[in-house]
């Protein structure tokens, strides 16, 4: 026999809910899969631009020197309500806000007062012509509220920074972007491959360009992280190095931690203990505790040799010296192995979106076009997205739909109700009507003569 309880009831009409929801908000846009695209945190929204796609193999399009096609998409993910990772609430502004070119490997940061999205650096493709270095900007700013782009504020002084993709970008609290290293190549206007050890900030505020040479600098570096601490100190993690311009990548040692005090203004030096493989494409935020990061994903290949770096899960405990690498067991379904993905972190959530999908067996352009949350409370992978507000939220919505339904049952149940009564009660009277004339007629057969 089948059986239910009051937990499949509610777990059925949160289902449903949770898809009239998305479907009554419009949230049908389903993005390609890509890497390398840019992500940025805006309240409760996430806003991704560009990224790579990759050409299916079986595409005419496709050959051993276009894998990919750049992406001018603008896009956003919205986390003010509850949704489950395989149906999103992404929502297309592509139509009003789409990039002045297609874009990958750039890093976008939320700025001037939290209406300005700076994108720095990043691969420029024409969308027609499909050639590269489309302008000479290094800087494209979005504005929020208008949904347009520009290239620069109003007025930039200061030597700008030079065009370069895959630098290591953070903005600080009083609007201060710091970016280092990069590299340029063809795709970015240069015939020799030169990665870069320069750090420029740009502030947000004045569109004042520096560019600090200091001591102790880390040696050239591409496809690091950054990772802005609350004291103000940036930790770069990983990444490819190189010994002269136009020499081979070397993969950066993952023991050795550069630090940048953004108070002090000076470099230094630290040590982290742990047996983790090398990585380029990782992703290191900030867990809510304040002193691990959480590193994600990565490969130790170059290009297109998108080998699996482990473990893929790891954190960096900087509380205390030496730094400490740790790789804890996860729960729940994870994600495949990815490299230049996007992992933000929202209240305890860390969610990756898309990437490229690593293996251990050879080149592949796969790429994922899925997000994954985790739980950073306990490290545990979730299908469902929750906030403490959208559940409050949420939870009111769906008590109402419930108390409409059993209001509407109930209304149903009385309207039918009193029809039933008053066919009922007009049966009844005819019945009665019937037997009084039956009755009377019995009785006027009675009283007459024999």
């Amino acid at each position: 026999m089948l059986t239910t309880n009051s937990k499949d009831v509610f777990f059925l009409l949160s289902t449903v809910f949770i898809l009239s929801q998305n479907f009554l908000n419009g949230h049908s846009f389903k993005p390609e899969p890509r890497g390398g695209h840019m992500a940025t945190l805006v309240n409760d929204r996430i806003y991704f631009f560009g990224g790579s796609r990759p050409i299916p193999i079986t595409s005419p399009a496709w050959n051993q020197t276009h894998q990919y096609n750049l992406s001018d998409e603008v896009f956003y993910l919205d986390l003010s309500s509850s949704f489950t990772v395989n149906l999103p609430p992404f929502t297309d502004l592509s139509a009003i806000s789409r990039m002045p070119f297609g874009c990958e490997r750039g890093t976008t940061v939320l700025g001037y007062s939290g209406v300005r999205i700076f994108l720095v650096g990043g691969v420029q493709q024409n969308m027609v012509t499909f050639g590269y270095n489309t302008t000479n900007s290094s800087l494209w700013i979005y504005n929020i509220n208008s949904q347009k782009w520009d290239t620069n504020g109003p007025g930039t002084y200061g030597p700008p920074l030079p065009r370069r993709r895959s630098t290591a970008t953070v903005i600080d609290k009083n609007g201060v972007i710091y970016i280092f290293g990069g590299r340029v190549g063809v795709d970015t206007g240069s015939d020799v491959f030169i990665m870069f050890d320069d750090l420029f900030t740009l502030d947000t505020s004045l569109f004042e360009w520096s560019n600090l040479s200091l001591p102790n600098h880390p040696p050239k570096r591409n496809l690091c992280t950054a990772t802005l601490m609350p004291d103000g100190k940036i930790i770069y993690i990983g990444g490819v190095t190189q010994s002269f311009a136009g020499g081979p990548p070397t993969r950066v040692n993952m023991n050795e931690i550069y630090i940048f005090d953004t108070i002090a203004s000076a470099w230094s030096q630290k040590s982290a203990l742990g047996n983790i493989d090398p990585r380029v494409g990782h992703t290191a935020i900030l867990a809510p505790d304040n002193y691990t990061i959480v590193i994600f994903g990565g490969t130790q290949g170059y290009v297109l040799r998108q080998s699996t770096s482990y473990p893929t899960f790891v954190l960096l405990d900087v509380k205390s010296e030496p730094f400490q690498y740790s790789s804890p067991q996860t729960s729940g379904m994870a994600p495949p192995p990815l490299s230049y993905h996007t992992a933000t972190l929202y209240q305890n959530y860390m969610i990756v979106v898309f990437g490229n999908i690593t293996n251990d067996f050879g080149p592949s352009n796969n790429a994922s076009a899925d997000i994954y949350i985790m739980n950073l409370l306990n490290y545990t992978w979730v299908t469902q997205f929750e906030t403490a507000s959208s559940s409050h939220t949420n939870n009111i919505k769906l008590i109402t739909i419930i108390f409409s339904v059993i209001g509407s049952v109930g209304v149903s149940i009385g309207i039918g109700t009193i029809i039933y009564f008053k066919y009922y009660r007009r049966k009844f009277n005819k019945i009665n009507r019937k037997k009084d004339v039956i009755e009377l007629e019995q009785s006027q057969d009675t009283e007459q003569p024999h």
